[in-house]
C-alpha cells in the first residue's frame, strides 16, 4: 500500500478534525463544507500548527540529556524510544510520529491549491499562503532529519522521504532522493517568502510563521547542509529583525524558551511533553556540562528533586519552541568558525554568554575563547549548543550531523548501547508506516 490515508471531517466552516487512520496518504474527505473565506483558510492553518507532531520531546530521549526513571508510570510507552529498539518495539512503545507530519501538510496543500481560487490575492491571503509553504517545507524537513541520512555530497541520492505536493487521492508516495527532498523543502521556502507580510508575530499568536521565522528556518536548514556563508546571512537576517536575548543575571527575566522570552521566534513544538518530562531526570553528563556556580543557566533550567534534577523547561505549552535567538548567535558563531574567522565566532558567542555567565567567569571564559584556534572553537561551540539548548530538542540532530558518538543508557540493571556512527542515528520508519507503505522498508 503506498498511500497514505487521512480520514477528514470538516465539523465547521474552515476547521478540519482528523480522525486516526490505519492507512496513509489516500486523502478522503468525508464532510460537506468547503472553505471559502480568509477566516476559513486561516482555521485551516491553525489546525496545522495544532496537530504538529510533538517528536521532539521523544528524540531526548535518544540523547545524552536524560536518564529514564524506571519508576515512572509512563516508562512502558518510552522505554524502546530511549533504549534505540526502532525494530522490534514493545507493543506498548509510542510510535515516532509520521503520519502526523502529512496531516500538516495535508492542511497546506488544500491552503495552497484553493485559496487564490476562493479568496484572491489580498495581503491577508498572501500571508495564509506563505505559511502554508514554509508548514509544508518545515514538515518535509522534519521527516528528512527524523528518517534520512544527513545531506551531503555523498549521501545526495540516498533516500530521503516521500514528497506530498498536491491533494490527489491517486498519488504514489515513493520516497525522493535526499537532494530531491531538500530541493522541495527550499523551493517552498522561496515561494513563502515571495508572499510572506508579516515581519515578526505578536506573543499570543508566536505559533505562526512569519519572515523571521523563515530567515531562521533558512540559516537551520544551511547549517544542517554545512552551507555556511548562506546559514551565517540567514541568521544575520533574522537577528537584524530582532536580536534580544533574556539576561539570566536579572532575576526577572523569563526562561528563553518562554513564549513570552523577547527572544522567541516561533513557539510551536511541544518539546518536553508530560509523559516524558515526568519519566525522566537529567543525566549526570549534563549536569556536570555546566559550571553549577556561574552559569545561569543551570539554576534556570534544572530544579534537584530528591538525589537527581529534573527539567524546569517543557510540560507546558507556554514552552512550546523551535526557534529562538539564542540559537542564531550559535549558528553565526559556528558558521564564522568553519570559514575560518575566529575572532567573530567568539565575539559572537560573546554575545549569547555575556547573557548568560556572571559577569567574572564571563570574562574568563572569553579570555580562554580567544586563544583557541578553530578547531578547539567549534567544540566549545557544540558544548555551548549542548548547555543552551539543553531538552529542547535540538541535541539529536546536533549529534547526528556531527561526530555520532557513542550513548549508553542503562534500564533495570542492563546497560544498552548506540554505537559510534550506530545507523540507528537515522531512525527506522515506523512499522505501521512500513506495512502501508513497503517503499519505506530497508
Amino acid at each position: 500500500m503506498k498511500k497514505i490515508v487521512f480520514y477528514i471531517c470538516l465539523l465547521s466552516v474552515g476547521t478540519l478534525s482528523l480522525q486516526s487512520c490505519d492507512k496513509y496518504l489516500d486523502i478522503q474527505p468525508v464532510g460537506t463544507v468547503v472553505p471559502k473565506t480568509i477566516e476559513d483558510f486561516r482555521g485551516l492553518m491553525t489546525s496545522g500548527y495544532q496537530g504538529f507532531p510533538s517528536h521532539k520531546s521523544y528524540l531526548t530521549l535518544r540523547t545524552d540529556e536524560v536518564l529514564l526513571d524506571e519508576y515512572s508510570t509512563d516508562v512502558a510507552s518510552v522505554k524502546d524510544i530511549y533504549l534505540w529498539k526502532d525494530a522490534n518495539p514493545d507493543p506498548n512503545t509510542i510510535s515516532m510520529p509520521y503520519v502526523g507530519f502529512y496531516k500538516s501538510i495535508f492542511y497546506a496543500n488544500h491552503i495552497i491549491a484553493n485559496i487564490d481560487t476562493e479568496v484572491g490575492s489580498t495581503t491577508e491571503a498572501k500571508q495564509v499562503k506563505a505559511e502554508a509553504y514554509l508548514m509544508r517545507a518545515y514538515a518535509h524537513f522534519e521527516l528528512l532529519n527524523l528518517y534520512a541520512d544527513n545531506y551531503s555530497t555523498a549521501n545526495a541520492g540516498k533516500r530521503g522521504v516521500p514528497l506530498s505536493l498536491k491533494v490527489d487521492l491517486e498519488q504514489v508516495f515513493v520516497p525522493a532522493t535526499i537532494e530531491q527532498s531538500y530541493a522541495q523543502v527550499m523551493a517552498d521556502m522561496k515561494e513563502a517568502a515571495s508572499l510572506m507580510q508579516v515581519v515578526d508575530q505578536d506573543a499570543k499568536v508566536k505559533y505562526r510563521f512569519s519572515k523571521r521565522v523563515l530567515h531562521a528556518f533558512e540559516a537551520r536548514v544551511h547549517l544542517y547542509r554545512s552551507e555556511w556563508q548562506e546559514a551565517l546571512a540567514a541568521a544575520e537576517a533574522a537577528l537584524a529583525i530582532n536580536g534580544d536575548l533574556e539576561d539570566l543575571n536579572v532575576t526577572s527575566a523569563l526562561l528563553p524558551s518562554d513564549f513570552q522570552s523577547k527572544e522567541m521566534i516561533l513557539s510551536l513544538e511541544k518539546v518536553a511533553i508530560p509523559s516524558v518530562k515526568n519519566s525522566t531526570y537529567i543525566s549526570t553528563s549534563l549536569l556536570n556540562s555546566y559550571n553549577k556556580d556561574n552559569d545561569m543557566r543551570f539554576v534556570r533550567y534544572f530544579q534537584k528533586r530528591g538525589g537527581d534534577y529534573i527539567s524546569l523547561k517543557g510540560g507546558d505549552n507556554k514552552y512550546n519552541v523551535s526557534f529562538r535567538n539564542a540559537d542564531l548567535y550559535l549558528i553565526v558563531a559556528e558558521a564564522y568558525a568553519q570559514l575560518g574567522n575566529t575572532d567573530k565566532a567568539v565575539e559572537k558567542l560573546g554575545v549569547l554568554l555575556q547573557k548568560r555567565l556572571k559577569p567574572t567567569y564571563y570574562t574568563q571564559q572569553m579570555s580562554a575563547l580567544s586563544k583557541e584556534g578553530a578547531t578547539q572553537l567549534l567544540v566549545s561551540i557544540a558544548a555551548e549548543r549542548n548547555r543552551e539548548l539543553a531538552l529542547e530538542g535540538q541535541r539529536w540532530y546536533d549529534l547526528k550531523r556531527s561526530t555520532r558518538p557513542e550513548i549508553t543508557h542503562s534500564f533495570v540493571g542492563t546497560d544498552y548501547v548506540l554505537r559510534a556512527n550506530d545507523p540507528r542515528y537515522v531512525i527506522r520508519y515506523p512499522q505501521v508506516a512500513i506495512d502501508n507503505n513497503p517503499e519505506l522498508g530497508f
